[in-house]
This record gives structure tokens, C-alpha cells and sequence, in this order.
């Protein structure tokens, strides 16, 4: 199932966008956190994850307490940045309106979200969400065995 789903979703985008990495009209559904949303793509609805950016959790899960001990900060500071990150990209999709949204496909990650680059109008979100939006710079490795 969960392989149908990733081909699906990869051959959806792929038809949808040239070879040139051309933008995808998308409608968001849901901001999970500042840096994953859920968007419909010709009526299919997915998790797009921002490649590059890694914001703090909005929850009390393993990985806010992880955050937490490598920041050196508190469990509820982390999920107080990630509260704000949150609020910053719902921030962001406000000001811009529905109808200007495009997605620059990039791949799948391990938990089958597409990966790329979100843009509200001409604002690179993922730029916005590192530089303004309390988000860290996320290089992905093979061998990265960090779990969200």
C-alpha cells in the first residue's frame, strides 16, 4: 500500500511538472508544523515536506525531547519555537492567498512525504522559514537515521 502511494504521488508530480523542475500549482489542505503541510495536487492530497529546513516540534514527542537536550533548552521551549514556526508559515500562506501557490518537486523522504520547495507567490518558503520563521538549515545524509 504504502508503495502504491509513493509511486502514485511520484508519477503524479512528474506528469504534472516538465524537466526543468517547473513549478506545480498546489492548494494547501492543513500546516502540520513549519516545515511539513499537507497539499492537493490534481485532486490527490499528500505531506509535503520543505527540503532543507528543519523546525522544532510542536509536540512532546521523542524528538522535542532530543531538540531539547542538543539546544540545551527546555522540552517546552522547543515546543514554544515550534509553536511560532508554525504560526510564522500559517503567517506567510495568509498574507498570500490561495491561489498562488507552487511546489518544485525534489524527491520522497523515508516517511513517503514529497520533498522540494515551496513558494507562495515569489517568496521561497523554505528561505523565509530558515531566515525569518526560527527553522534550521537541514542537510540530509544517507546515513542520517534521525527520525521526526
Amino acid at each position: 500500500m504504502k508503495l502504491r502511494i509513493i509511486l502514485s504521488m511520484i508519477l503524479l508530480i512528474i506528469s504534472t511538472a516538465s524537466a526543468d523542475n517547473s513549478y506545480i500549482p498546489i492548494t494547501i489542505t492543513k500546516i502540520y508544523d513549519g516545515d511539513t503541510v499537507g497539499a492537493r495536487i490534481e485532486g490527490e492530497v499528500f505531506l509535503v515536506r520543505l527540503k532543507g529546513v528543519d523546525c522544532y516540534e510542536t509536540m512532546r514527542i521523542n524528538r522535542a525531547y532530543r531538540q531539547a537536550y542538543e539546544g540545551g533548552i527546555s522540552v517546552d521551549e522547543v515546543v514554544e519555537r515550534g509553536e511560532k514556526s508554525k504560526e510564522y508559515l500559517s503567517g506567510l500562506f495568509n498574507q498570500v492567498g490561495k491561489d498562488r501557490i507552487y511546489f518544485q518537486f525534489q524527491g520522497v523522504d523515508r516517511y513517503s512525504r514529497a520533498l522540494g520547495v515551496l513558494y507562495f507567490g515569489r517568496v521561497n518558503v523554505n528561505e523565509e522559514m530558515i531566515n525569518g520563521g526560527g527553522c534550521l538549515v537541514y542537510e540530509y545524509k544517507q546515513q542520517d537515521k534521525r527520525r521526526k
